[in-house]
């Protein structure tokens, strides 16, 4: 249902309830009682010889004058006088009306059954027919009293004409007088004895009442005046202006007097009547059809009333606005943990008008353009594609015009023209480059670029039509080939904005309670957040401090082992200097020692130390080799022992950078993830519970990031130290070792400088020296070697025993879960058994007192009420019971039914079987399902189709079309459409019973073609099924046949009737005029036959065939 369709419901519903407050004045209330009192004392009475039920021409009479009403205000006053509303498909539905007359004012069901013959149908007891007319003299006075009031009171907001412009009567006493006259009998001036009542009929409708006051064409329309007078009364509520127009205002003086009637009351209250150049707009003009001072007059009148806005309710709006911008923008500020920071300083500049209205018109727009980030200044350009229109329908009503469908690229946002792009760049505003426009080159392309944006404009202006259109009661006042690519009219634009903000605000009411709870929830949880922020901070706060003290402990404690490291190399470095000053004494010593040896042994041991050279240039080649073979071995385990430590590290640190990484691109695409779901636009509650669950878990997750970051911030530091330390260490030993190869070379070559003649001495220092010192060297290669593979093989054994720690507490998590689970799943079904067997208990308990209460009240109430006879029909009922035979129970006799029908040919067992088959599926649903598992509903099928028109073929159509009847009803049994061929063989056997259309079938209470059409009606209730029978060939036309048929049989029957009638009343002298026909009461159904329609069976066949037409929708 539109907004436009549930605005009219509810005025109507306004209406209703101002017309019930009129009637229940204590004014009306006490006419009313004095008139009940009239008509009860027979002082106000209808002619005994006037039926106005029974004579179908006076009947017709009375419709025909209570039809000359408005239709609207006759539907107020019959829904106000009986209490109860009438369903119509608009207030123009005369059908409708006049079925409740006819049915309701003329004709009172509860007279009927009170009054019914308790045992012939249609036949009332004595008193009947004049309490009905007392009945409906007291409601057709009351309704023609009550409207007469109404309209003098103006009870509707437009007031229309009373009675419509082709009626008989134009006044409620000529309608009372003409009633009186053909209806009540000794009653002379009815409106004066109402008015003794209390009731008095003032009402008169005049020309002016009946005038069109549409206009159409401005030039022409306004001339005569009386329009402006119109609508001068509605604005100032002053309703003596018309009595002093000239109408039908025919000369030119005439016109310029309403004219003047018009402009004297603009004066009156303080509006200028000059146009925009200045000139005066006086009568002349108007009634001449200037039209440019009569659009000038017309918009004076506009701005200057404004009635359309409350000023009170836009301020009240524009508050809760600002408001609730206020509290998004801390809720936003505290999201962006940004705390609680002042609301932007406002920097555009106030709207200045003469009307308080207009400025506050622009307020609120501004209010509602704050939400979406639009900056309005103007009523003109700023419109002008569109958006600012679009948002504040969006605002408002997100479901009629998402902001998804709103284009933003428009000439607004995207500063392009067909000449070419201009680019505004403040820092080069007054260079002559500020204005760049592009080579011919491109001018296709800002072509296509300026079409598009102006598309998108004009898209925004369709979807505001459409929303507005759906909305309804805002005129159709802009058109976006006037704002889109130029300058809006600023007049237009405020009208325009004046009745959409006057419809939104009226619309608000519905949406009250919840932006209300929006509202409140913001504010709780503005509220939550900043105690959030808050105790954030404090914990912030707390944790820098603590990792400032951590942190200047850790420099502290680097600091002092830097300088134990410091003092260790220094000491180490003074022991060794000291050390190599005691050796290089030593030497001296030695050397000294050696060339006095050398000295003295020179002359024996010339022969020898030239042999003894060429010895010891072999055996160092020998060594400088097998040394060389060592070195290369030890420098291949160095490297493979760096290649594996490398290895180790870079693997390390790429695993801590893939960590990192994940994180990150975790909480990216939660981030991703997030704004993607705020912007699918779900509902605000839940939106607002996942922000909480959003903000909760990301606190989660940044406080577990942060611990991860610290111990990765520690384990870098470690690894970066450790690091250091291992490369400090190996520059050392690569420095120790070249020193060390250093000083064997300059203890060599000096050796062989000063021993080269006592060659025997100082080969011996040289190997002692060298030997101890390669021990040495390679003590410290091996103790290095062993240090790192028992620290490398540590590591590898402590992640092995790491890994297998994390599996088993994993496994012994899981297990616990899986027991936890098991635990929890055992208390559900346990507790949930327990529940049931209390529930089947406490059923069981309460069955047994129930029946207990029900024996203990049939066995009280017997021997209270008890006589010879009720005791006597009780043992004959036992009796009865007990001596039922099984072949008599309702599912046997359907069994046997079914056993003959589809098994025996025989004309008489078929027709005993659909006998039986009629009463089981009359009485029991069990027996409908029956039957249609059987299939048997083909079989009748192909019985009816079968069959001619003999006397027992007839009985034999009967039954089978009343068993499909009670199947038809039965809603679990819709096997009757499902037949193949099912309407067309109704169809035909419409077209052979059609000229029988009458003829009653014993018991059944209705004929052949009658069930037929009810069957037809019943079956194609479904709109598919309708559908579906609406296209098959020939349908339309096979029941507009039959219906003109009969309803031709039906005028020659009644005509035929009254000829009798007359010529019975010509032989005997008497007139004889039989009682309106009743329906026959239908066989006895039980409730679950019947669905929710409570379709009844229809004995006239013209009722039944257009009962089969209205059901298809067809018109006749």
């Amino acid at each position: 249902m539109s907004y436009s369709t549930y605005t009219a419901r509810r005025k109507l519903n306004r209406l209703r309830r101002s017309a019930c407050q009129l009637f229940t004045s204590e004014a009306m209330v006490k006419a009313i009682q004095r008139l009940e009192v009239e008509v009860e004392a027979r002082r106000l009475l209808v002619r005994k010889d006037r039926h106005l039920w029974k004579d179908i021409g006076e009947r017709g009479k009375v419709l025909n004058w209570l039809l000359s009403y408005n239709p609207l205000w006759l539907r107020i006053g019959l829904e106000t006088i009986f209490g109860e509303l009438i369903s119509l498909e608009s207030n123009s539905d005369a059908l409708g009306l006049a079925l409740f007359i006819l049915q309701r004012l003329l004709w009172n069901p509860d007279l009927a059954a009170e009054f019914r013959h308790a045992k012939v149908p249609h036949l009332y007891k004595d008193g009947h027919e004049e309490a009905l007319s007392r009945f409906t003299l007291k409601k057709l006075l009351l309704l023609v009293c009550f409207l007469d009031k109404a309209k003098e009171s103006r009870l509707i907001e437009h007031n229309p004409c009373l009675f419509c412009q082709d009626a008989e009567f134009k006044t409620s006493k000529d309608l009372l007088l003409a009633f009186s006259r053909d209806f009540l009998s000794g009653e002379g001036i009815l409106p004066r004895h109402l008015g003794y009542l209390g009731l008095p009929v003032s009402h008169v409708q005049t020309p002016l009442d009946e005038f069109n006051f549409a206009v159409k064409n401005l030039a022409v329309d306004l001339k005569c005046g009386i329009r402006l007078v119109r609508v001068m009364e509605l604005l100032v509520q002053d309703w003596s202006l018309s009595a002093k127009l000239r109408m039908p205002a025919i000369s030119r003086l005439q016109k310029v007097h309403n004219v003047d009637l018009a402009l004297q009351q603009l004066k009156s209250k303080g509006v200028d009547l000059k146009d925009e150049h200045g000139a005066a707009i006086d009568a002349r003009d108007i009634v001449d059809g200037h039209r440019e001072k009569t659009l000038s007059l017309l918009w004076k009148i506009i701005f200057a009333f404004h009635v359309i806005l409350n000023e009170d309710q836009l301020r009240e709006e524009i508050c809760f606005l600002n408001r609730s911008f206020r509290t998004k923008l801390r809720l936003a500020s505290l999201k962006a943990d940004r705390g609680l920071q002042s609301s932007p300083a406002g920097t555009r500049s106030a709207y200045e008008h003469s009307s308080t209205k207009i400025t506050l018109l622009m307020e609120w727009v501004r209010a509602v353009c704050d939400f979406y980030s639009l900056k309005v200044e103007n009523f003109t350009v700023t419109f002008s594609d569109g958006r600012v229109l679009c948002y504040l329908i969006h605002h408002y009503h997100p479901g009629v015009l998402p902001a998804q469908a709103v284009s933003h690229s428009t000439t607004q946002t995207v500063e392009c023209s067909r000449r070419g792009r201009l680019e505004l760049d403040c820092s080069a505003s007054d260079s002559d480059n500020s204005f760049d426009y592009p080579p011919e080159g491109h001018n296709g392309t800002l072509n296509s670029l300026h079409d598009k944006l102006l598309e998108n404009e004009k898209n925004n202006f369709r979807l505001v039509n459409t929303a507005v259109s759906f909305l309804g009661g805002v005129p159709a006042m802009i058109n976006p080939a006037d704002m889109s690519n130029t300058i809006p009219n600023e007049k237009v634009v405020m009208s325009y904005l004046s009745f959409l903000c006057a419809r939104l605000l009226d619309l608000r009411n519905e949406t009250r309670a919840a932006r209300v709870i929006q509202g409140a929830w913001r504010k709780y949880r503005l509220k939550k957040d900043l105690q959030l922020y808050k105790e954030r901070n404090m914990a912030a706060g707390k944790i820098q401090l603590l990792v400032r003290s951590f942190l200047q402990r850790r420099r502290a404690q680097r600091q002092n082992e830097a300088a134990v490291l410091i003092q260790s190399l220094w000491r180490g470095y003074a022991a060794r200097h000291r050390m190599r000053l005691q050796k290089e004494a030593q030497l001296r010593t030695l050397q000294h020692n050696a060339a006095t040896v050398i000295q003295v042994a020179k002359a024996q041991r010339s022969q020898y130390l030239n042999m003894r050279k060429a010895a010891v240039t072999l055996q160092a080649a020998f060594r400088g080799q097998q040394v060389r073979r060592e070195v290369t071995r030890w420098h291949q385990a160095a490297t493979v022992i760096q290649s594996v430590f490398r290895k180790h590290r870079e693997e390390v640190k790429y695993k801590a950078m893939l960590l990192s990484a994940i994180i990150i691109q975790r909480y990216y695409r939660a981030c991703i993830l997030q704004r993607k779901e705020r912007n699918h636009g779900v509902a605000k509650m839940h939106r607002a519970a996942t922000v909480i669950q959003a903000n909760y878990r990301r606190h989660k997750h940044q406080s577990a990031f942060r611990r991860q970051c610290w111990a990765a911030c520690v384990l870098q530091q470690r690894f970066r130290a450790q690091r250091q330390r291992k490369t400090e260490m190996k520059h050392y030993q690569e420095v120790r070792r070249a020193v060390v190869v250093l000083q064997a070379a300059y203890h060599g070559m000096k050796s062989r400088q000063v021993i080269k003649q006592k060659q025997q001495a100082a080969g011996v220092i040289q190997r002692a020296y060298r030997a101890c010192t390669e021990r040495r060297q390679y003590l410290k290669l091996k103790m290095s070697v062993l240090t790192i593979q028992q620290r490398y093989r540590a590591t590898v054994a402590a992640k092995a025993q790491r890994s297998q720690y994390l599996n088993m507490r994993k496994a012994a998590r899981a297990a616990q879960r899986w027991l936890a689970r098991r635990h929890k799943a055992a208390s559900v079904l346990q507790q949930a058994v327990r529940r049931f067997l209390l529930l089947r208990r406490q059923k069981r308990v309460q069955q047994g007192i129930v029946k207990a209460q029900a024996l203990w009240r049939g066995h009280r109430s017997r021997r209270l009420n008890d006589n010879p006879k009720v005791v006597a029909l009780r043992h004959r009922l036992r009796k009865v019971s007990a001596e039922v035979r099984e072949e008599d129970k309702l599912r046997n006799k359907t069994s046997s039914a079914l056993d003959y029908l589809l098994r025996y040919k025989h004309f008489s067992y078929i027709l005993e079987a659909l006998k039986n088959l009629e009463t089981a599926t009359r009485l029991s649903p069990e027996c409908c399902e029956q039957l249609v598992e059987s299939g048997a509903t083909n079989v009748i099928f192909t019985l009816i189709r079968c069959c001619n028109r003999s006397v027992p073929c007839m009985d034999v159509i009967t039954y089978s079309i009343q068993i499909l009847l009670n199947l038809s009803k039965y809603h679990k049994t819709e096997a009757v459409y499902s037949v193949e061929n099912s309407v067309e063989t109704l169809l035909d056997l419409l077209q052979r019973y059609r000229e029988k259309a009458g003829d009653k079938v014993a018991e059944k209470g209705g004929s052949i073609f009658t069930k037929a059409c009810f069957l037809l009606a019943l079956l194609l209730q479904d709109k598919r099924r309708a559908v579906e029978v609406m296209k098959l060939p020939k349908v339309l036309d096979k029941i507009r046949s039959i219906y003109r048929l009969t309803a031709r049989k039906h005028k020659m029957d009644a005509e035929r009737t009254v000829l009798k009638q007359k010529m019975n009343a010509s032989i005997n002298g008497s007139f004889y005029v039989p009682a309106t026909p009743r329906k026959s009461k239908p066989p006895f159904a039980p409730d679950w036959v019947l669905r929710k329609d409570k379709l009844k069976d229809i004995v006239d066949p013209l009722r039944a065939i257009q009962m089969v037409a209205n059901t298809l929708s067809i018109v006749l």
